[in-house]
């Protein structure tokens, strides 16, 4: 990866989308320590830099970001958190994973020059929320946890006004997680349109092609879960089919799997539901067993599972 001067990356993004300084820096940094950024007076720490970058709509992994040992650890340890309670994924020993984290976020939270970091607080109230979610605690709860969170980063925030943001990461990740509580609280319609503002954003937004497979595909294939569960079955294939296209636009495979699957369970239902699952049938077979082959290639083994049983229980099909 290449090495660049961050301030002066930063300033060339900044000024091609036609962004202020005091947009860009509000609130989690003076519009001084910016500028100061910008001119190489001073370098930002890595957790900024990153939350910098993503407003741009760039990816931080394209650049190599020189950090101290401390600093590496702490990254370190902050995705062993996030392997352990990431939404996409459920595991069997999932209250055992959800332990840990917790243990890992109280760590966290007694850093105290962690901690004075706006974006790191962000961050620790977003995987307590997850971590409460796991554990099924009160989703009116972890809905007030979210949007304190949401706050740190946009004291104004508004959810009509999703598109309008310039968003880190870890502002889709609280969005998307916040559209996961309204489905599950009843307030399905508030999900679907916190979700398709969402997406609006990603596409009147220039971002890095890395950054468009993970994390507009992330946001469509979420929308497709949300449209399946309002039994709006075509408009859910139709969210299936652009999340696919852009996993190959990109070359970011990751989520593929899951959207093959979900591709293959939506149009079963969409079929049953029109009447015609005779003529969709032998798709939703070719589907399951591009998405079963493909969770097992990326070891997804608690969706090719999930993959399996579909098949078998309304296929008629064994893998």
């Amino acid at each position: 990866m290449p090495l660049v001067n961050i301030g002066t990356l930063i300033k060339k993004l900044r000024i091609q989308q036609g962004i202020t300084q005091e947009e860009l820096a509000y609130p989690v940094i003076e519009q001084s320590t910016l500028s100061r950024i910008e001119n190489g007076q001073t370098t930002p720490n890595k957790s900024t830099t990153e939350m910098l970058l993503e407003r741009l709509g760039y990816n931080p992994g394209n650049i190599d970001i020189a950090v101290d040992k401390r600093t590496a650890d702490i990254h370190k340890t902050m995705d062993e958190l996030y392997a352990l309670i990431k939404t996409e994924s459920i595991y069997e020993d999932q209250a055992e994973r959800t332990e840990k984290a917790e243990a890992i976020i109280k760590t966290l939270e007694a850093d105290s020059e962690f901690m004075a970091e706006r974006v790191n607080r962000q961050y620790i109230l977003l995987n307590k929320a997850m971590c409460a979610l796991h554990k099924k605690e009160d989703l009116q709860s972890v809905h007030e946890m979210l949007m304190e969170a949401m706050k740190i980063s946009i004291p104004e925030y508004n959810e009509k006004d999703i598109d309008k943001y310039y968003l880190s990461k870890q502002d889709v990740r609280i969005i998307n997680l916040t559209a996961m509580v309204y489905r599950d609280n009843g307030r399905l319609e508030d999900g679907i349109e916190v979700l398709s503002l969402l997406k609006k954003n990603f596409e009147e937004t220039n971002i890095d092609k890395e950054s468009k497979g993970e994390y507009y595909a992330s946001v469509v294939y979420a929308l497709a879960t949300l449209l399946a569960y309002a039994k709006r079955y075509k408009e859910a294939l139709d969210m299936c089919d652009r999340a696919a296209e852009v996993c190959k636009e990109t070359g970011v495979f990751r989520l593929l799997p899951l959207i093959i699957a979900y591709k293959s369970q939506n149009m079963f239902n969409w079929g049953e539901k029109e009447g015609c699952l005779e003529r969709v049938m032998p798709e939703c077979i070719e589907l399951a067993k591009q998405s079963y082959y493909a969770s097992k290639m990326f070891d997804f083994h608690n969706w090719s599972d999930k993959i399996k049983n579909f098949a078998k229980i309304h296929l008629g099909l064994e893998l």
